[in-house]
């Protein structure tokens, strides 16, 4: 199946009745000169309130300019959402909009002009700047690209280098043939993004990383802009510590590729040895620093203490790795069975 050159707004919502008018607003008022075509896909995963009939009537209220559709998808987890979105999407280039995503007048044109004149890239990035609904605590600049705010790739324009580095998903550009090549070689998410007492997540580093094992770039591109809303229950303490153990939870698929990248005949048995040497390794980084160890367990809510984030991920690491020892190898197989897919298959 082929998809013509264009661009498909992807917005995946939960409960998101709330904040979609503005979201959509910035849709509307998108410049697009006529030579691209473009239409936006709404996806309510599963939505507890009344998103689906207020996206229908914000999206008519908005008159908004191209074709759009609302879907519901009932199985929790963004991932599904996606997966719901691309199966959906009509044109080549998608577009993963977060429902507090404001995107830049030009972002559809930028999208388009850039992955029309990059045919490598998997994922395009773009630079996200923050909206506040309260002034952020002092902390929070430290903490930007953790709320996935700021510059990506250090600010440089082009391609990431090879299995380095990451797009995070929100205002992200997917190349949907790169998605149907991995899709027809078995890929399927092992990690899934749910919101409740641990914030799940990591399907977006997953795509990003699946795309490069099919032979596709991560690129960025600056001038692709959007604004990130932070709600004010985002900007506290304890949501960071929160989001301390999201990135735990979902670092395992992460480390598999990362072996996977840097031993190109890896073998199970290996994968292993290289698993056991990592969580050996994480346990000498705390060792070594007994007094930030002690203040991370006895200080957690002290919001001066902002080194405690970094020792707290490192204990959510060893205990999510540990946690996790028989997924690790799961996954493990999984990814290297895509690898031997996409090397001795033609794609069709």
């Amino acid at each position: 199946m082929f998809s013509p050159n264009g661009v498909t707004l992807l917005i995946c919502t939960h409960n998101g009745e709330s904040r979609l008018h503005t979201t959509l607003h910035h849709i509307a008022a998108q410049q697009v000169p006529m030579h691209i075509s473009w239409e936006v896909i709404l996806v309510s995963n599963a939505s507890l309130d009344k998103t689906i009939e207020v996206a229908t009537d914000l999206c008519e209220e908005l008159q908004l300019p191209v074709p759009y559709r609302v879907l519901d998808e009932s199985v929790a987890g963004k991932e599904n959402a996606l997966i719901r979105g691309f199966e959906a999407a009509k044109y080549e280039f998608i577009a993963i909009v977060d429902d507090d995503n404001w995107l830049a007048a030009d972002y559809v044109a930028v999208a388009y002009e850039t992955m029309l004149a990059h045919p490598e890239i998997g994922i395009l990035g773009a630079h996200a700047q923050g909206a506040y609904e309260i002034t952020p605590p002092e902390w929070f600049d430290q903490f930007k690209a953790v709320y996935a705010i700021g510059p990506q790739n250090e600010g440089v324009n082009g391609p990431l280098p090879d299995n380095v580095g990451y797009i995070y998903g929100a205002g992200s550009v997917v190349r949907q043939s790169g998605w149907r090549k991995l899709y027809a070689h078995g890929f399927s998410f092992t990690t899934s993004a749910k919101r409740g007492k641990v914030l799940s997540g990591g399907e977006d580093l997953e795509l990003g990383d699946a795309l490069r094992l099919a032979g596709y770039k991560l690129w960025y591109n600056d001038q692709l802009r959007f604004q990130h809303f932070m709600f004010k229950e985002r900007m506290t303490w304890q949501y960071l510590m929160r989001m301390a153990r999201s990135t735990a939870s979902s670092q395992i698929t992460s480390v598999v590729y990362y072996f996977i990248f840097r031993h190109p005949s890896l073998t199970v048995s290996r994968f292993r040895f290289l698993y056991t040497k990592r969580l050996l390794w994480l346990s000498i980084q705390i060792v070594r620093q007994p007094r930030a160890l002690i203040n991370a367990l006895l200080y957690t809510d002290q919001e001066s203490l902002t080194h405690n984030f970094e020792m707290l991920r490192l204990i959510y690491n060893i205990k999510s790795s540990l946690r996790n020892w028989r997924k690790s190898t799961f996954v493990f197989k999984s990814v290297n069975n895509l690898k031997k897919s996409l090397v001795n298959k033609r794609y069709i």
